[in-house]
């Protein structure tokens, strides 16, 4: 039954003759109560060479269930991943059956959240795709509540062309490495209707500065010699000590206040100024500060934090840390093969981070971690910056 469902859906699919060259097409085509669903591919490169789609470790080949042209290959490679390969070729297809685990992110109360991957490019860590087309048939008797294009990284696409026949929804993003939609789909009560809304990227204007001066070399020079005051104050007591009829006795009075008062009103605010408290460290940090790009491994920039927070830690006087490492709502993706679940991979995360700080000497003893998953959200899952703000690691200590 899926194979005959799926040799019709080719029918369905953009002709070769149509495509421009480096196009990338995904079709989605899911099953009513979106239990499952066929993805369907299609690829033109330049002519001539040989291309390949790398599928997650653990992937299962019998889930594709149609490729073209024949000369094709499916390997699985030393790392445990699946590579489906073609030769001397610009253009070709594959069909391949899609589990919920794949797609759906969330399921409540008759609301379905799906996120889809129309793949990236992978050859270099520059390349990107011409035009990378996705295009998600949503079921009748379901309603479109909000959609959104993003990147291979899960990041607002900055122009996505959208086109919305009835129930088709069509994304086109040019020049980018990868591409994905997140769509909310609802089912609808009888007579019910929705309108849709697009998740457009939140656009940031510039904080205006108030222009400032520059010192040049010049200013710094005058200015550093503080002697312009000290003549003033030795005129005034020159004048006082003028005054009086009695010049032997005027010098004796003076000196006291002039010389002696003044040295003790200036030392007791230079020692009080010196006292510094030592620093605190950082309550949080987002994951994006930590961590390389939706990875468990930490960035170089994550390291130094977490030295720099190491040594304020110990300055502080706390004898007891607790890591809480968060997500956001979205089920794990590309490291579904290691990390099942959004618990996992959050653990893995805080984990990481305390074998990192025990490196920087912090006794591994006094460090607890929790993988809090996607709980305990601190803002909306439905935008880019509040799952942003979501993935976090938290710091507790007493």
């Amino acid at each position: 039954m899926q194979r005959k469902i799926a040799m019709g859906l080719l029918s369905l699919g953009v002709s070769w003759t149509q495509l421009s060259a480096d196009v990338s097409e995904m079709i989605f085509y899911p099953q009513a109560d979106f239990s499952e669903g066929i993805l369907h591919f299609n690829y033109q490169g330049s002519k001539n060479k040989n291309y390949g789609f790398m599928f997650d470790k653990g992937f299962d080949p019998n889930r594709i269930v149609y490729v073209r042209p024949k000369n094709n290959s499916i390997e699985r490679l030393k790392d445990g991943s699946v590579k489906l390969s073609f030769a001397n070729t610009d253009r070709y297809s594959y069909v391949q059956r899609a589990y919920k685990d794949d797609f759906l992110v969330s399921e409540k109360k008759g609301v379905y959240k799906i996120l889809l991957s129309g793949g990236d490019c992978k050859s270099s860590p520059d390349c990107v795709t011409a035009e990378n087309i996705l295009t998600v048939n949503v079921p009748k008797g379901y309603g479109v509540r909000r959609y959104q294009g993003l990147d291979q990284d899960l990041k607002p696409l900055k122009s996505p062309q959208w086109q919305i026949k009835g129930n088709v929804y069509t994304l086109t993003a040019l020049d980018v490495k990868g591409a994905c939609v997140m769509m909310e789909i609802e089912k609808l009560k009888p007579g019910q209707t929705i309108a849709p809304v697009e998740i457009k990227p939140v656009e940031r204007k510039p904080i205006a500065m108030a222009p400032v001066n520059k010192i040049t070399a010049t200013e710094v020079i005058d200015l550093s010699p503080i002697k312009k005051p000290k003549p003033k104050v030795e005129k005034q007591v020159m004048i006082a000590a003028v005054k009086p009829t009695e010049p032997k006795v005027a010098p004796i009075v003076l000196k006291a206040p002039v010389i002696e008062k003044p040295a003790v009103a200036l030392k007791e605010p230079i020692i009080d100024k010196l006292v510094v408290s030592a620093p605190q460290p950082a309550p949080y940090f987002r994951n994006f500060q930590l961590f390389d790009n939706r990875m468990v491994a930490l960035s170089e920039a994550g390291k130094e934090r977490l030295r720099e927070w190491a040594k304020a830690f110990k300055a502080s006087g706390k004898k007891i840390i607790i890591i809480n490492s968060y997500t956001d709502d979205i089920p794990p993706q590309r490291l579904k093969h290691l990390y099942a679940t959004n618990e996992i991979i959050s653990k893995a995360r805080g984990k990481l981070v305390a074998e990192y700080l025990a490196g920087q000497g912090i006794d591994p003893k006094i460090i607890t971690v929790n993988g809090m998953g996607d709980a305990d959200p601190v803002a909306s899952n439905d935008t880019e910056e509040g799952r942003s703000k979501n993935r976090r690691i938290e710091f507790v200590l007493n």
